[in-house]
């Protein structure tokens, strides 16, 4: 079991918006290019994440890599800076079980930390099992919805995203797609911002 992170005081003030749904994190930037159905498709800028892969359950990997990556930036890294905390987490099945409808026993965490910055601009991580990983600019199909990233509410708006898509010729739809939650466990659920994610090319 992972040693608690201690959220300084001043993150925490900041964290009270957070319980009616107020986002005041710094966000990866992005255009709208159109929207197909409830989906946006959205072009993203380079980006620099902080990551890991954990096996478990997703709640069981969310949890212990939020622990792991919220103790980096508050701190446990080779410069003891602390970094502003950013929205969303992005949670990919680090494995290719959802195509076959099977549940992913590995996870990808990922936390934003900056757009147009290089790794090695960034305090390197006392972890060493975190990463830190550059992201070309991209193209991705987004759904929000609301509630808790529940199993049911993951697959659910999987299959919606997907079949929105399908209403395009325009866009190469990805088989693998990929979470982001923007708010804290304790948002009120329907307050809560999720989305799920695919990434897209051009035909």
């Amino acid at each position: 079991m992972t040693q608690m992170t201690k959220i300084p005081f001043t993150e925490m003030l900041k964290s009270i918006p957070g319980f009616f749904g107020i986002r005041l994190e710094e966000q990866p930037e992005h255009t709208v290019l159109e929207t197909i159905g409830e989906v946006e498709i959205r072009r993203y800028a380079p980006s620099l994440l902080a990551q890991i892969t954990l096996p478990g359950s997703h709640d069981e990997a969310v949890d212990e890599a939020f622990d792991r990556l919220a103790r980096y930036i508050f701190g446990g890294n080779a410069d003891g800076e602390k970094l502003a905390m950013t929205s969303p987490v992005f949670q990919h099945p680090a494995t290719k079980a959802m195509r076959d409808g099977q549940v992913p026993d590995r996870w990808t965490i990922a936390f934003f930390l900056a757009n147009n910055m290089q790794p090695h601009e960034a305090p390197q991580p006392d972890d060493a099992a975190i990463k830190l990983v550059t992201v070309p600019e991209h193209v991705v199909g987004a759904l929000r919805y609301t509630g808790n990233n529940s199993d049911e509410n993951r697959a659910e708006h999987r299959l919606q995203l997907l079949t929105d898509l399908q209403r395009t010729a325009r866009w190469s739809v990805d088989e693998d797609v990929y979470w982001a939650q923007y708010d804290a466990p304790f948002t009120l659920p329907f307050l809560k911002r999720n989305e799920a994610m695919v990434a897209l090319t051009a035909r």
